[in-house]
């Protein structure tokens, strides 16, 4: 089926943005096949403190989590640039992690990393996917915590796949 090549566009567009979009979900519940599902076989993935195939960044960030570690990634600005099978992308985007579960090193600490991924997403088989990641970092920091927030008695906590909420709708 022919489309008006602006509304396929726009179509086009909207994938892509989902696609990036379901990062934050797949890292921040450590759902690792929703995030290899968002890589081609061959996607390549330098994020500094990992730099190969897709499938070892997956594997990098299986070994990294455990149980209370707490990751929020918010995805900002983002410019897609469409040209046939090929986008590249630039998103902004601030990520959170308390350092350490209740009760271990680092639970008193939180990172906070300003980033901006640089993405080359690729339209194969008639699905958009990450080819190629590169993450640029500004100036980030640790953040000493000197309060909890108390969260009440009817507050839903996050957890990781398949126990978080997100799961249960």
């Amino acid at each position: 089926m022919d489309r008006d090549p602006e509304i396929q566009h726009l179509i086009d567009e909207s994938k892509i943005r989902n696609l990036l979009n379901t990062y934050p979900r797949a890292l921040d519940r450590q759902d690792h096949a929703l995030l290899a599902s968002l890589y081609h076989p061959d996607g390549i993935d330098d994020h500094g403190v990992y730099n190969g195939s897709a499938t070892g960044f997956i594997d990098f960030m299986r070994a990294q989590g455990r149980p209370g570690m707490h990751w929020t990634h918010h995805n900002g600005t983002q410019i897609v640039e469409i040209k046939g099978d090929v986008a590249e992308c630039e998103t902004y985007a601030i990520a959170l992690c308390r350092m350490g579960a209740k009760d271990e090193p680092g639970y008193d600490r939180e990172m906070f990393l300003r980033v901006r991924y640089l993405d080359r997403v690729e339209k194969r088989q008639g699905v958009w996917k990450i080819a190629h990641r590169r993450v640029v970092y500004s100036p980030c920091h640790i953040v000493k915590i000197e309060e909890e927030w108390p969260l009440g008695g009817e507050c839903l906590a996050d957890g990781a796949f398949p126990e978080d909420e997100v799961y249960k709708f």
